[in-house]
C-alpha cells in the first residue's frame, strides 16, 4: 500500500496542502480546531512525515548522529541505548556508525554521519577528540554553523564542542578507599586503551586514593591493558610473576568490568580463590556483572543517564539555548569478588 500524503489528507479534508502541512506542524494561522481536526485525520490515515521533505521546509533533519566504538562493548550499547531513548522522545532519529576502536575509521565514521546531514554528534569514548574541531561543517543550513557534538566521557574546549562524563576519578578514589576499608595494602591497578581520558582519570583517581590511604605508590602493581576481556588472563600473570612481584597484591582495581571478569575467569583457572586469595573490582557495572563467578563488586557509571544527557545536550545547542558540560556521579555497587584481606599463612 503507497504511504498516505499529505496531498490525500487535503483531498479528503477539502483543503489545500499547505493548510495541511500548517496544521501538522501547529502553524498559529491554523485556529486550534481546524488542526486537531487534520491531526486526526492524519492519524488515522496512518500519516507518516517525510522526513526529507520536511528538512527541506525546516532546515533541519531531526536526525542526530552517534559515533561508538564497537557496539558489541556492552558499556556502549548501554550508553546508546539511553541516548535512541531520548532523541525518540524528543521527536528524532539516531543513527550510528562504529569506528572499530581506530581512531582513523571514527573520523570517517563523524564524517560519515555529517554526509547523512545528521543535525548534531554525540560521540562516546573518543580515541580523537582533538580532532572535532575540524569538522566544522555547516549543520544548520540557514545559519552555517557547525553541527553541535557532544562528547560522552571525554572533553574539549571549543565551539558547538560539548562533554558528558562521569567523575572517574572519583569512582576510583570511592573504590580504592573501600578495598582499603577491608584490609588490603597492595591494590593494583589494570589500566585501559593507552591516550584515553577515561583511562587517565581512572588511573588518577586510583594514585589519589592510594596516596590518601596511606599506601605507598608501586609502579609494579600498575599494569597496562585495553579496557577488553583478554585483559584478564594477561593482567594475572603480570601480577604473579615471583620475578616481577616480590610481594603479591590482594586486591585489584580493573579499568573497566571487562577486564574484571577476564581477570575473575583467569584466576578460576589458576585455582585462585577469589575473594579469598584475591579482590577484584570493577568499573561500569554492565549487566554481565551482576551474574559473574563471584558477581563482581564494580563503580557504576550511570550509562543510560550518559546517553539521555548527551541527546539533551545537543538538543539544547540546536535550539540556542546554553549548554554546560556534565559530569555525573557514579557509586559503588558492592557484591561478592571483593572481601576482607586474609593475611597470608
Amino acid at each position: 500500500m503507497p504511504a498516505v500524503s499529505i496531498v490525500d489528507i487535503a483531498r479528503i479534508a477539502e483543503v489545500s496542502p499547505s493548510t495541511v502541512s500548517r496544521a501538522l506542524q501547529d502553524h498559529p494561522r491554523i485556529s486550534p480546531e481546524r488542526r486537531a481536526e487534520i491531526q486526526r485525520l492524519a492519524e488515522s490515515l496512518g500519516y507518516r512525515p517525510n522526513q526529507m521533505a520536511r528538512g527541506l521546509v525546516t532546515g533541519r533533519s531531526h536526525m542526530l548522529g552517534a559515533v561508538v566504538t564497537d557496539v558489541t562493548d556492552p558499556f556502549v550499547a548501554e550508553v546508546l541505548k539511553g541516548a535512541a531513548a531520548a532523541a525518540r522522545e524528543a521527536g528524532y532519529g539516531l543513527l550510528f556508525a562504529m569506528s572499530h576502536r581506530d581512531p582513523a575509521q571514527e573520523l570517517t565514521a563523524a564524517e560519515t554521519l555529517l554526509d547523512h546531514d545528521v543535525d548534531g554528534l554525540v560521540v562516546i569514548s573518543s580515541r580523537v577528540p582533538g580532532r572535532y574541531a575540524d569538522l566544522a561543517r555547516g549543520g544548520d543550513r540557514e545559519t552555517g554553523d557547525q553541527a553541535p557534538v557532544v562528547l560522552v566521557n571525554n572533553e574539549l574546549a571549543g565551539r558547538r564542542i560539548f562533554s558528558v562524563q562521569m567523575d572517574n576519578a572519583g569512582g576510583a578514589r570511592e573504590a580504592v578507599a573501600y578495598l582499603r576499608q577491608l584490609g588490603h595494602r597492595r591494590i593494583a591497578f589494570v589500566a585501559g586503551p593507552a591516550g584515553g581520558r577515561s583511562n587517565r582519570e581512572r588511573l588518577a583517581g586510583y594514585l589519589q586514593g592510594i596516596a590518601a590511604n596511606g599506601l605507598g605508590p608501586a609502579a609494579e602493581l600498575i599494569v597496562n591493558g585495553g579496557g577488553l576481556l583478554e585483559d584478564g588472563p594477561r593482567a594475572l600473570a603480570a601480577l604473579t610473576r615471583p620475578e616481577v612481584v616480590t610481594d603479591r597484591p590482594t586486591a585489584v582495581l580493573c579499568y573497566n568490568d571487562l577486564a574484571a571478569i577476564g581477570l575473575l575467569a583467569a584466576a578460576a583457572r589458576a585455582g585462585l580463590r577469589v575473594p579469598g586469595e584475591l579482590s577484584v573490582v570493577g568499573f561500569d557495572n554492565i549487566p554481565l556483572s551482576a551474574y559473574a563467578t563471584p558477581p563482581l563488586t564494580t563503580v557504576e557509571q550511570p550509562t543510560g543517564a550518559l546517553g539521555r544527557a548527551a541527546v539533551e545536550s545537543c538538543l539544547r545547542a540546536l535550539a540556542g539555548l546554553p549548554v554546560p558540560d556534565v559530569v555525573l556521579q557514579g557509586r559503588l555497587i558492592v557484591r561478592e569478588s571483593a572481601g576482607p584481606h586474609a593475611p597470608r599463612p
